[in-house]
């Protein structure tokens, strides 16, 4: 497998790494990004993807387990799965820091603003990205704090440097909306890196409308859960046990808030999966999968999640899932189940329902 283009920009600009107290956050899905800090003095890694931490756990001779969030050492390595919030406490101050730019800016401010209180005065702050997911433009992000200059550009990728000379705050927390879903007012905090700002997302929207039609029984499973809405709905809705599952930490720790937010933690189980891999059978599964990757899209994980899901419903079990309707997953449900039908449609979504 190659080595990816931001990385081969990271490589080549090593000295980055060697002897040095550096903390890397950001969007990382390339495991070899570890390999970069082999010659470092001390080196924290927070991974919000749970399969490029497991991959990076491996590197060291360790593996991870299904909770949130969890931390993993080895020699001068510590490598983080968790939601920078909740790594906070988990991080020493350091005199370097690299945020792999994600594709939303106001998830780079974000970093940039949490993260400030583990530099020290004078720190160096890197940002290294392809250049149609931000990298071009960083330095706009990163004048607040201080001298920025572009360090290097290489394979559509861009690498910048900043010095930590003044303090700043330039980041506000979205506010929690309110919606109703399946009958229930809930409250739900927010954040852009999870799912769209400001209301409920129409896919997400019309899945639950779907699930209206569900008796409450047995054990669900909100796949790939987000903020945790569907799973939130689902126990007001009377299931006893729901768990609520996903790659990403930031959706896991978004969940985690709502669920309390909205007093539905008795029966309310929360872990770190890569789609299906892990999982026991379900009574339910209902599933609004992601296509993109970073700046990426692909149809891929959906696909293989499509063929495994069988083999993790009860006998009686039904399988949801809203889908955008250019992404044709119709045959591959086909293939698998011996019943799907459409209960939803527009112009956009699909819902499908599924069963065995």
């Amino acid at each position: 497998m190659a080595n990816s283009p931001v990385y081969e920009l990271l490589e080549r600009n090593i000295e980055i790494f060697e002897n040095a107290e550096i903390l890397i956050a950001g969007d990382i899905y390339d495991p070899m990004t570890l390999a970069l800090v082999k010659n470092a003095k001390k080196a924290t890694v927070i991974v919000d993807n749970y399969v490029c931490a497991g991959k990076m756990a491996a590197m060291i001779g360790q593996s991870l387990d299904n909770s949130f969030p969890q931390v993993i050492e080895h020699k001068h390595v510590k490598i983080i799965f968790s939601d920078v919030s909740s790594a906070l406490d988990k991080i020493e101050n350091v005199n370097r820091l690299l945020i792999l730019l994600p594709k939303n800016k106001q998830q780079t401010v974000k970093l940039l603003n949490l993260l400030k209180s583990k530099l020290n005065d004078n720190a160096e702050v890197y940002t290294a990205g392809s250049n149609d997911g931000g990298g071009k433009s960083a330095d706009s992000l990163l004048k607040v704090m201080g001298f920025v200059r572009k360090i290097d550009l290489a394979r559509k990728c861009t690498l910048f440097k900043a010095i930590y000379e003044q303090d700043f705050n330039t980041y506000k927390a979205p506010a929690a909306i309110d919606v109703e879903v399946m009958g229930h007012k809930l409250s739900l905090n927010q954040d852009s890196a999870v799912f769209s700002l400001g209301k409920l997302d129409a896919g997400t929207r019309m899945l639950t409308e779907a699930l209206e039609e569900v008796i409450p029984q047995g054990h669900a499973l909100d796949l790939g859960c987000g903020c945790g809405v569907v799973g939130i709905a689902l126990l007001k809705a009377g299931f006893k046990n729901v768990s609520f599952a996903d790659v990403s930490a930031s959706a896991l720790a978004l969940t985690r808030d709502n669920i309390e937010k909205n007093g539905v933690n008795e029966g309310a189980e929360i872990v770190a999966s890569d789609m299906l891999n892990g999982h026991d059978k379900y009574s339910l599964i209902a599933v609004n999968p992601p296509f993109h990757q970073g700046i990426s899209t692909t149809t891929a994980p959906t696909v293989n999640m499509i063929m495994s899901a069988k083999d993790h419903l009860t006998k009686d079990g039904v399988f949801y899932m809203v889908a955008n309707s250019h992404l044709g997953y119709d045959e591959v449900l086909l293939e698998n189940f011996s019943k799907v039908t459409i209960v939803k449609n527009s112009s956009t979504f699909i819902v499908y329902k599924a069963s065995i």
